[in-house]
């Protein structure tokens, strides 16, 4: 029998770093407070930046991407118990609707 949660809770600890590294840009990124900065330089940024994030935002919106960081939302919290990275993913969510 395979065990399925132990192989992919294998591949979450490993890839652990770069998820959380992934969601803490993207966070920052999305609530930077850009207007304090002037509305010509938070339209700069905007023009500069728009780019880059729209097709980031894009693959991070599909289904399997948000199914994936669903199902390490759910190992993190129900099997491995690591708060911090359970927290992270679901201040993501909750910054991405």
């Amino acid at each position: 029998m395979v065990d399925v949660v132990g192989k992919f809770g294998s591949f979450v600890n490993k890839q652990k770093d770069p998820i959380q590294m992934l969601l803490v840009a993207l966070i920052l990124i999305n609530w930077a407070p850009t207007e304090v900065l002037g509305s010509t330089v938070n339209t700069q940024l905007n023009k500069v930046l728009g780019p880059v994030l729209t097709p980031v935002r894009s693959v991070m919106s599909n289904v399997f991407v948000r199914l994936f960081l669903w199902l390490v939302l759910l190992y993190s919290c129900c099997f491995h118990k690591d708060m911090s990275l359970f927290f992270l993913i679901a201040i993501y969510f909750l910054s991405s609707r």
